[in-house]
């Protein structure tokens, strides 16, 4: 997203700027005086990127400083070649300046080698039992009242990662990054650039909320440092006892970091969009409840063991992604196919294009979940990206399906979810891909059979 708030305005590239010694810049739209594409853009991303991707094809320009790739082998190979001819995004309130996190990139890798024991598939199946105590914890909080589904499932996830990555005593840093998740994600669904130095209340707001963040982080890697556990008990634990050297703090909390804020957006928007989903879709709720009602009472449950949830939630992360719009930075004098990009540029991937395009998929605006339970992939080679792909996937996706997928089961099985007025909830593309007004109440099914019991119960809505 920042990709466009750096592009926005800019004019379009002449003829020269077209024809270069190693390739071709890519042609687009010319804009408006003054504000370049920015006010179409604005006006309906969505719409607007597809209008160009018809006039222009998979590759074109937004301005002179960014083009846009729907390609998905292109943007296959963009991700491939991050951290060496593309860069990421700087975060936006981080002070370090671009080429200093490139020359830390080994230091970043090194963290993410570290803490792959900690990510993989088995020690996320390993922890689905606190999961569901976390779910239950904050759900619970706000039974039968109306709120703000996006809100409730963002925090429930924000606290499971939490848990999952600093084990108990973790609610302190799970509201810290809660808060700076928000204040980031505000600053960044607007296509308005604002410097980190401009001294406006929202720019001084996030940077308080994310050096609060950081200090809590570093001072969790210190304690743990000083008075280790005696067993691993969470993801810390594994990056400090993780064997090939010690990682010194600044490794350890930059990974941390990433797992943490990433946790704010894809698995609490997703569970946000299914929920919304269950409701216009009553036979992929019954499918959904029937499959976690047939499980054993006890026990840890995994994505395994729920293959039809399993398929629901891919489908959820293809119709819905929330990471609708990745970008990267170009670092070196570079070709991409028969373009050209040189150093500075940004070039933006909408991936929710690439999720919904008829050369990929079979009736893409369809959710239809059995498409993923066939032996083989329901889509074109590189057009399925939920988490990225590259040397920078996201280092939690292990975690983020189980939690999705076990938490899709326990609201199906153990909740009955209200929500208000379905059809006026609306696709909003911001920073994450949001199911704007999207309002519910969830009500225990086990509190609804008991009233029902006692002749005083009142009928749950489905």
């Amino acid at each position: 997203m920042r990709a466009v708030a750096a592009a926005c305005g800019h004019r379009k590239p002449g003829a020269k700027e077209r024809r270069m010694s190693t390739g071709e810049y890519p042609a687009g739209p010319r804009g408006r005086r003054l504000v370049g594409n920015r006010y179409d853009y604005e006006r309906d991303r969505i719409a607007f990127l597809r209008r160009c991707q018809r006039e222009y094809g998979d590759v074109f320009a937004f301005s002179a400083r960014a083009s846009v790739v729907t390609d998905p082998v292109l943007v296959h190979e963009i991700l491939v070649r991050t951290n060496t001819d593309f860069g990421i995004e700087v975060d936006l309130f981080d002070d370090t300046p671009s080429e200093v996190i490139a020359r830390e990139t080994p230091t970043a890798m090194a963290g993410r080698r570290k803490s792959r024991p900690g990510v993989n598939r088995a020690a996320a199946d390993a922890h689905s039992g606190r999961l569901v105590d976390v779910f239950h914890a904050r759900l619970d909080t706000v039974l039968d009242g109306r709120v703000d589904v996006a809100a409730v499932m963002k925090s429930f996830v924000i606290h499971a990662t939490a848990d999952y990555c600093l084990g108990e005593g973790s609610e302190e840093i799970a509201t810290a990054v809660a808060d700076a998740a928000e204040y980031s994600t505000a600053l960044m669904s607007s296509s308005l650039s604002l410097p980190r130095w401009l001294p406006v209340r929202a720019v001084r707001s996030a940077k308080a909320a994310n050096s609060r963040l950081s200090e809590l982080l570093h001072q969790r890697i210190r304690q743990r440092r000083a008075r280790p556990h005696d067993t691993v008990r969470d993801l810390l634990d594994t990056m400090l006892r993780s064997d090939g050297g010690d990682l010194d703090d600044e490794g350890v909390y930059r990974t941390l970091s990433v797992m943490l804020r990433a946790s704010h957006g894809v698995p609490g928007t997703t569970l946000a969009w299914a929920v919304l989903t269950l409701a216009r879709e009553p036979d992929v709720a019954a499918r959904i409840r029937a499959e976690a009602e047939a499980l054993p009472a006890g026990g840890a449950v995994t994505a395994e063991d729920l293959p039809y949830n399993e398929a629901v939630v891919k489908e959820l992360l293809r119709a819905y992604i929330p990471t609708w719009l990745m970008g990267r930075e170009v670092r070196t004098h570079t070709t991409l196919g028969r373009w050209a990009f040189r150093p500075g540029q940004q070039v933006m991937m909408p991936v929710f294009l690439i999720h919904r395009d008829p050369r990929w998929w079979e009736e893409p605006e369809r959710f239809d979940p059995d498409r993923w339970l066939g032996e083989r992939p329901p889509h074109a080679r590189f057009a399925y990206l939920p988490f990225g792909a590259g040397p920078r996937i996201c280092l939690g996706n292990q975690i983020g399906m189980l939690q999705l997928v076990v938490a899709l089961a326990t609201l199906v099985r153990e909740y009955e979810v209200t929500v208000a007025d379905p059809d006026g909830v609306v696709m909003r593309p911001e920073a994450l891909l949001i199911p704007a007004g999207l309002q519910a109440t969830f009500t225990r099914r086990d509190s609804l059979t008991a009233a029902s019991g006692s002749g005083t119960g009142r009928r749950g809505a489905r």
